[in-house]
C-alpha cells in the first residue's frame, strides 16, 4: 500500500481498466453550484484521463453533522449515475462536506460509484500537506466561522495546526457563494495579504469552487512559502493514484511529490 492509499484511497477489484488507447475515467462528485472543479481538472494537462462529473444539492450555511447528513442524503442519486460509467477512480470534490463527514464515512459513501479507486478531497489535502511538510498552516477559505471551525478540527485530528485563519463568510447563501468561482488571482493575492502567515509553514486554501491552480506559483512567490489548495491536492491525488503526471499544474506540491 502506497502513502496515498494509507491516506484515504479505497481500491476495489473490478474489470473496467481502460483499454489501450483510451483514457482512464475519473468521476467527480461536486456541489450543484460548483463550476470550478471540472475546469481546473481539464486545464491541468492530463490527456490520459477523462473527467465525468455528477452534481448534488448541498444547502448553504450548514456545518458539522448537519452538513454531513445532507451530504449522505443528497449524494445517493448522483453516485448511482456515476456507477454506470465504469470508472477507474472517483473523487468527492467538496472540501467542507468531506471534512464534516470524515475520511472513513466519505470513502464508504463514495464506494456506491463502484469505481476501481475511491478518493476524497479531505485526505488528499492531508496527504498534500504532509508531502510539502506543512505542519503549521495559515488557512484561507470563503466559509463562515462554523465551517472554518470544522475544517480546523479536521486538520487538528490529522496533526496539522492552524495558526491563523481567514474566512469570507460567503457560504451563508447561494447568491453570495456564486461569486466564489469568479475569484481572480489578484483577489487571492489580496486575501493572502490580509492573512497572517508569520508563524505558518505555508498556506492552505480550502474550497473546490475557488479557482486557484493557475495562481499558485505567483502566490507562493509573493509570500515566500508553499501554498496548497483543495483543487491542487485533488489533481495531485488523482494523478498519483492513476500513474499520471500533469502537464500544467505548478506549485511546491508537484515539486515535492
Amino acid at each position: 500500500m502506497d502513502d496515498l492509499a494509507r491516506d484515504g484511497v479505497h481500491d476495489r477489484a473490478m474489470q473496467n481498466t481502460a483499454p489501450s488507447g483510451f483514457p482512464q475515467r475519473v468521476g467527480l462528485l461536486v456541489p450543484g453550484s460548483n463550476t470550478t472543479v471540472e475546469a481546473e481538472m481539464n486545464r491541468a494537462g492530463l490527456p490520459g484521463l477523462s473527467f465525468h462529473a455528477a452534481r448534488m444539492t448541498l444547502p448553504m450555511g450548514l456545518a458539522g453533522e448537519a452538513l454531513a447528513a445532507q451530504l449522505r442524503e443528497n449524494a445517493a442519486a448522483p453516485l448511482q449515475h456515476l456507477s454506470a460509467c465504469q470508472l477507474d477512480a472517483v473523487m468527492l470534490g467538496c472540501t467542507s462536506a468531506a471534512m464534516a463527514l470524515g475520511a472513513d464515512r466519505s470513502l464508504a459513501m463514495m464506494q456506491a460509484a463502484q469505481a476501481r479507486g475511491t478518493l476524497e478531497v479531505g485526505t488528499a489535502i492531508i496527504a498534500a500537506l504532509r508531502a510539502t511538510k506543512l505542519a503549521r498552516i495559515a488557512l484561507f477559505t470563503p466559509y463562515l466561522p462554523a465551517t472554518n471551525a470544522s475544517v480546523i478540527a479536521y486538520l487538528a485530528a490529522a496533526g496539522i495546526e492552524t495558526v491563523a485563519s481567514l474566512g469570507l463568510g460567503l457560504n451563508a447563501s447561494l447568491e453570495m457563494f456564486r461569486g466564489v468561482s469568479r475569484t481572480t488571482p489578484a483577489a487571492l493575492e489580496a486575501h493572502l495579504d490580509a492573512l497572517d502567515t508569520t508563524g505558518a509553514d505555508g498556506v492552505l486554501i480550502c474550497c473546490t469552487d475557488l479557482p486557484t491552480v493557475a495562481a499558485l506559483p505567483g502566490l507562493e512567490a509573493r509570500i515566500g512559502k508553499p501554498v496548497v489548495s483543495s483543487n491542487q491536492a485533488m489533481i495531485w491525488a488523482i494523478a498519483r493514484h492513476l500513474g499520471q503526471q500533469p502537464e500544467r499544474a505548478g506549485g511546491s506540491l508537484f515539486a515535492a511529490a
